[in-house]
């Protein structure tokens, strides 16, 4: 009687579970579907479709799709099945509670793209040089939101465009590509005043935006922007996929902590040369490391912890998911029961991959 408001909160939560999870064992059990997919484990729902899959002797597998740097409680998991990028993915996994029966380490999931962009990297660079550049930068935008109580804000992403535009118009030699995340709403996340400088360094034919815009993001991948530049820099720390690509892709990637993510793994790379504090730093770094005959040695390597964040790197991550999920599939088809089907799946990618890669909990 003292906690009503309480109750009543966890009755409904309780009730929309229920529901959601019988609607979706009631469409597994009618399509008779064995092995549920996603990538999605942002919200609860993904742990009524891991019991709804249950209801029917199924098997729920989860993928890593983003980088996660520390602990947070909204990346916790609930699946039979999660593939990861590395160890270090997996113990985030564990440290958050996530209730995971076989962890499969595969690597970083995209990283096959790079060969197949290469090409077309290689064209907006020689498009850049012919207009002067000497050198490029990549800088990153992650999507902003105007309240910045719940996303990075406006203001501070703007920084991520007013610096570098200042200095590919102040410097002749210098050019920069941009993808944002979400190109419709970035003339108004920009505002007026950063919208004139990104107008001015277009005009200097140094300065590139991806616009193509795909279901829900510009659909340039981060490693195509990447691939045509000298240095990649990312305006995050708290996030860090895209330049996570970018350096998996072999280019030399900044990263740049405003929002302050001590916690993070990335603080394990060299402060100065790939950790930055704030834009001016990060800029005078990279001018030096222009201006100098061979460059700054280890400036934007992550050679360090490489292997942490993916024991691959041989563009086959993607076909290592591919063929565990057939291998599920494939027991289904031999009559096996859900247990038997996932056990045999983990000892023939213990065989071909290395026992090391699978973590049974």
């Amino acid at each position: 009687s003292k906690y009503k408001d309480e109750y009543k909160e966890i009755k409904s939560i309780l009730i929309s579970y229920n529901l959601y999870r019988q609607n979706w064992s009631s469409k597994f059990k009618q399509n008779n579907i064995k092995v549920f997919f996603t990538w999605y484990k942002y919200s609860s729902k993904h742990i009524a479709l891991a019991d709804a899959i249950s209801d029917n002797n199924g098997i729920s597998v989860v993928w890593q799709i983003g980088f996660d740097g520390f602990e947070n409680a909204q990346m916790m998991i609930k699946s039979d099945i999660a593939f990861c990028f590395s160890g270090f993915s997996s113990s985030i996994d564990k440290k958050v509670n996530s209730k995971i029966k076989y962890n499969i380490i595969v690597g970083y999931v995209k990283d096959y793209a790079a060969p197949l962009v290469i090409k077309k990297a290689n064209e907006l660079r020689n498009q850049l040089m012919s207009n002067g550049a000497k050198k490029i930068i990549f800088a990153i935008d992650e999507n902003s939101n105007s309240d910045d109580r719940w996303h990075t804000g406006n203001v501070l992403q703007r920084e991520n465009y007013s610096f570098i535009l200042k200095k590919v118009i102040e410097v002749p030699w210098l050019g920069v590509i941009f993808k944002p995340k979400d190109i419709k709403t970035l003339i108004e996340r920009l505002g007026p005043e950063i919208e004139k400088l990104l107008y001015q360094a277009e005009a200097t034919g140094r300065c590139y935006i991806y616009r193509e815009l795909g279901r829900h993001t510009t659909s340039a991948p981060p490693v195509l922007a990447a691939l045509s530049a000298d240095v990649c820099i990312h305006g995050h720390l708290n996030a860090g996929t895209a330049a996570l690509e970018c350096a998996l892709a072999g280019v030399p990637t900044l990263l740049i902590d405003r929002e302050g993510a001590p916690y993070s793994k990335l603080y394990d790379l060299p402060k100065g040369k790939v950790v930055f504090q704030d834009w001016p730093s990060a800029i005078d770094a990279l001018m030096q490391h222009f201006n100098s005959s061979n460059g700054v040695p280890g400036f934007g390597d992550w050679a360090s912890i490489i292997d942490e964040l993916d024991p691959f790197r041989d563009g086959l991550a993607a076909y290592r998911m591919g063929t565990y999920i057939k291998w599920l599939t494939d027991g289904y088809d031999k009559g096996l029961e859900k247990d038997e089907v996932m056990s045999n799946a983990a000892r023939m990618y213990a065989e071909k991959w290395g026992s090391d890669k699978v973590i049974i909990s």
